[in-house]
Protein backbone atom coordinates (compact mmCIF):
# COMPACT_ATOMS: atom_id res chain seq x y z
CA UNK A 1 0.00 0.00 0.00
CA UNK A 2 1.48 3.34 -1.06
CA UNK A 3 1.95 5.94 1.79
CA UNK A 4 3.65 9.59 1.24
CA UNK A 5 7.05 8.75 2.06
CA UNK A 6 6.92 5.41 -0.54
CA UNK A 7 5.91 7.67 -2.89
CA UNK A 8 7.84 10.90 -2.49
CA UNK A 9 10.87 8.12 -2.93
CA UNK A 10 9.69 6.47 -5.72
CA UNK A 11 9.67 10.09 -7.44
CA UNK A 12 13.07 10.74 -6.52
CA UNK A 13 14.61 7.73 -8.06
CA UNK A 14 12.75 8.26 -11.28
CA UNK A 15 15.02 11.42 -11.66
CA UNK A 16 18.28 9.62 -10.87
CA UNK A 17 18.38 11.13 -7.03
CA UNK A 18 19.84 8.41 -4.37
CA UNK A 19 18.47 10.33 -1.38
CA UNK A 20 15.78 8.99 0.13
CA UNK A 21 12.98 10.09 2.44
CA UNK A 22 12.93 8.22 5.82
CA UNK A 23 9.88 10.13 6.94
CA UNK A 24 7.25 12.75 6.22
CA UNK A 25 9.05 15.26 8.70
CA UNK A 26 12.37 15.24 7.35
CA UNK A 27 14.03 18.31 7.24
CA UNK A 28 15.84 17.73 3.89
CA UNK A 29 16.05 19.79 0.28
CA UNK A 30 14.49 16.80 -1.26
CA UNK A 31 11.75 16.58 1.51
CA UNK A 32 10.90 20.23 1.60
CA UNK A 33 10.79 20.36 -2.45
CA UNK A 34 8.44 17.77 -2.30
CA UNK A 35 6.09 19.08 0.12
CA UNK A 36 6.37 22.41 -1.51
CA UNK A 37 4.22 20.55 -4.56
CA UNK A 38 2.81 17.57 -3.30
CA UNK A 39 -0.65 19.13 -2.93
CA UNK A 40 -0.78 20.94 -6.33
CA UNK A 41 0.38 18.19 -8.49
CA UNK A 42 -1.79 15.62 -6.24
CA UNK A 43 -4.88 18.50 -7.79
CA UNK A 44 -3.44 18.67 -11.34
CA UNK A 45 -3.12 14.78 -12.18
CA UNK A 46 -6.19 13.90 -10.54
CA UNK A 47 -7.75 16.48 -12.86
CA UNK A 48 -5.89 15.16 -16.25
CA UNK A 49 -7.83 12.02 -16.52
CA UNK A 50 -11.10 10.81 -14.96
CA UNK A 51 -9.73 8.08 -12.59
CA UNK A 52 -12.37 5.82 -11.41
CA UNK A 53 -10.83 6.22 -8.04
CA UNK A 54 -11.84 9.68 -7.55
CA UNK A 55 -15.23 9.15 -9.44
CA UNK A 56 -18.40 10.82 -7.27
CA UNK A 57 -21.89 11.51 -7.95
CA UNK A 58 -24.22 14.34 -6.00
CA UNK A 59 -27.34 15.68 -6.45
CA UNK A 60 -26.67 19.46 -6.13
CA UNK A 61 -29.51 21.90 -4.54
CA UNK A 62 -29.79 25.47 -6.55
CA UNK A 63 -28.17 28.75 -4.84
CA UNK A 64 -31.16 31.01 -2.94
CA UNK A 65 -29.81 33.95 -5.10
CA UNK A 66 -31.39 37.33 -6.00
CA UNK A 67 -30.09 37.25 -9.05
CA UNK A 68 -28.79 34.77 -11.79
CA UNK A 69 -26.22 35.39 -14.39
CA UNK A 70 -28.51 35.90 -17.89
CA UNK A 71 -30.11 34.08 -19.38
CA UNK A 72 -29.93 31.31 -17.05
CA UNK A 73 -32.31 30.35 -14.40
CA UNK A 74 -30.37 28.74 -11.30
CA UNK A 75 -26.85 28.41 -9.72
CA UNK A 76 -25.21 25.15 -8.61
CA UNK A 77 -22.60 25.28 -6.47
CA UNK A 78 -19.58 22.46 -7.01
CA UNK A 79 -18.77 20.02 -4.11
CA UNK A 80 -15.79 21.61 -1.92
CA UNK A 81 -13.60 18.55 -2.63
CA UNK A 82 -14.66 18.85 -6.39
CA UNK A 83 -11.35 19.54 -8.63
CA UNK A 84 -13.17 18.42 -12.66
CA UNK A 85 -16.91 18.38 -13.44
CA UNK A 86 -17.00 15.43 -15.47
CA UNK A 87 -20.66 15.67 -16.64
CA UNK A 88 -24.06 17.12 -15.89
CA UNK A 89 -26.91 14.21 -15.68
CA UNK A 90 -30.65 13.97 -16.48
CA UNK A 91 -32.91 15.24 -18.20
CA UNK A 92 -31.81 19.01 -18.29
CA UNK A 93 -28.60 17.72 -19.55
CA UNK A 94 -29.81 15.61 -22.11
CA UNK A 95 -32.55 17.94 -23.63
CA UNK A 96 -29.89 19.73 -24.61
CA UNK A 97 -25.86 19.85 -23.87
CA UNK A 98 -25.67 23.37 -24.08
CA UNK A 99 -28.38 23.85 -20.60
CA UNK A 100 -25.92 24.00 -18.44
CA UNK A 101 -22.05 26.41 -17.93
CA UNK A 102 -20.09 26.10 -15.33
CA UNK A 103 -18.37 29.27 -14.16
CA UNK A 104 -16.10 29.40 -11.23
CA UNK A 105 -17.22 27.10 -8.94
CA UNK A 106 -20.67 27.03 -9.61
CA UNK A 107 -22.93 25.01 -12.75
CA UNK A 108 -25.45 27.82 -14.04
CA UNK A 109 -28.33 25.71 -15.90
CA UNK A 110 -32.11 26.29 -16.25
CA UNK A 111 -32.66 23.55 -14.28
CA UNK A 112 -34.74 23.98 -11.12
CA UNK A 113 -32.77 21.26 -9.31
CA UNK A 114 -31.83 18.92 -7.77
CA UNK A 115 -28.91 19.09 -10.13
CA UNK A 116 -27.29 15.44 -10.60
CA UNK A 117 -23.66 15.55 -11.56
CA UNK A 118 -20.49 13.57 -12.01
CA UNK A 119 -17.33 14.83 -10.71
CA UNK A 120 -13.68 13.97 -9.65
CA UNK A 121 -13.11 14.67 -5.94
CA UNK A 122 -9.55 15.40 -4.77
CA UNK A 123 -8.69 12.30 -2.96
CA UNK A 124 -6.08 13.29 -0.37
CA UNK A 125 -5.38 10.01 1.46
CA UNK A 126 -2.68 7.52 -0.32
CA UNK A 127 -3.84 4.43 0.71
CA UNK A 128 -7.36 5.19 -1.01
CA UNK A 129 -5.62 5.66 -4.59
CA UNK A 130 -5.13 3.27 -7.57
CA UNK A 131 -1.75 1.56 -8.36
CA UNK A 132 -1.31 3.21 -11.97
CA UNK A 133 -2.43 6.49 -10.38
CA UNK A 134 0.52 6.41 -7.68
CA UNK A 135 3.11 5.59 -10.47
CA UNK A 136 2.02 8.48 -12.47
CA UNK A 137 1.75 10.88 -9.69
CA UNK A 138 5.12 10.05 -8.54
CA UNK A 139 6.43 10.80 -12.63
CA UNK A 140 5.02 13.97 -12.38
CA UNK A 141 6.27 15.00 -8.78
CA UNK A 142 9.66 13.98 -10.52
CA UNK A 143 9.23 16.33 -13.08
CA UNK A 144 8.17 18.93 -10.76
CA UNK A 145 11.05 18.83 -8.44
CA UNK A 146 13.40 17.78 -10.94
CA UNK A 147 15.36 21.42 -11.90
CA UNK A 148 15.13 22.17 -8.28
CA UNK A 149 17.03 19.08 -7.24
CA UNK A 150 19.20 18.17 -9.67
CA UNK A 151 19.57 21.66 -12.08
CA UNK A 152 19.41 19.49 -14.67
CA UNK A 153 16.77 19.94 -18.17
CA UNK A 154 17.55 16.91 -19.81
CA UNK A 155 16.43 15.24 -16.75
CA UNK A 156 13.53 17.70 -16.34
CA UNK A 157 12.54 16.12 -20.10
CA UNK A 158 12.77 12.98 -19.23
CA UNK A 159 10.87 13.06 -16.04
CA UNK A 160 8.18 14.62 -18.39
CA UNK A 161 8.15 12.02 -20.58
CA UNK A 162 7.65 9.20 -18.34
CA UNK A 163 4.99 10.96 -16.63
CA UNK A 164 3.05 11.02 -20.11
CA UNK A 165 4.01 7.96 -21.21
CA UNK A 166 2.68 6.66 -17.59
CA UNK A 167 -0.54 8.44 -17.80
CA UNK A 168 -1.07 6.97 -21.38
CA UNK A 169 -0.62 3.41 -19.95
CA UNK A 170 -2.58 4.45 -16.85
CA UNK A 171 -5.60 5.63 -19.55
CA UNK A 172 -6.06 2.81 -21.09
CA UNK A 173 -6.28 0.59 -18.06
CA UNK A 174 -8.71 2.72 -16.21
CA UNK A 175 -10.78 2.98 -19.18
CA UNK A 176 -11.10 -0.66 -19.92
CA UNK A 177 -12.59 -0.95 -16.23
CA UNK A 178 -15.89 0.67 -17.21
CA UNK A 179 -18.49 -0.15 -20.27
CA UNK A 180 -18.39 2.59 -22.75
CA UNK A 181 -20.16 5.42 -22.05
CA UNK A 182 -22.88 6.24 -24.90
CA UNK A 183 -23.35 10.02 -25.21
CA UNK A 184 -26.52 11.97 -26.27
CA UNK A 185 -26.74 13.19 -29.50
CA UNK A 186 -25.76 16.63 -30.31
CA UNK A 187 -28.34 19.02 -31.84
CA UNK A 188 -26.24 19.02 -35.03
CA UNK A 189 -26.77 15.39 -35.02
CA UNK A 190 -30.22 15.52 -34.47
CA UNK A 191 -31.08 17.82 -37.22
CA UNK A 192 -28.88 15.60 -39.41
CA UNK A 193 -31.39 12.25 -38.83
CA UNK A 194 -34.73 15.12 -39.12
CA UNK A 195 -35.01 14.81 -34.95
CA UNK A 196 -36.46 11.11 -35.42
CA UNK A 197 -34.21 9.72 -32.30
CA UNK A 198 -36.21 7.96 -29.87
CA UNK A 199 -35.66 6.35 -26.15
CA UNK A 200 -34.95 8.21 -22.58
CA UNK A 201 -33.37 11.26 -22.17
CA UNK A 202 -31.49 10.46 -18.81
CA UNK A 203 -27.98 10.27 -18.25
CA UNK A 204 -26.16 8.22 -20.66
CA UNK A 205 -28.87 5.83 -21.45
CA UNK A 206 -28.26 4.81 -25.38
CA UNK A 207 -30.45 6.20 -28.01
CA UNK A 208 -32.60 3.81 -30.37
CA UNK A 209 -32.09 5.33 -33.78
CA UNK A 210 -34.83 4.70 -36.35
Amino acid sequence: MADYVSIANLAASGIGEDDQLRSIDDDTHLSRSIKAVWDIERRAVIRAHTWNFAMRRQQLAALALDEVPFPWGASFKMPADSVRLVEVLGRAASANRRDYQLEGNCILSNSTGPLPIRYLADVEEPALWDDLFVVVFARRLGWAIADRITGDRGRKDDAFRTYREALSDARRVDARENPQIVWEPTDWELARTSGAARGPLYGNSPWIWP
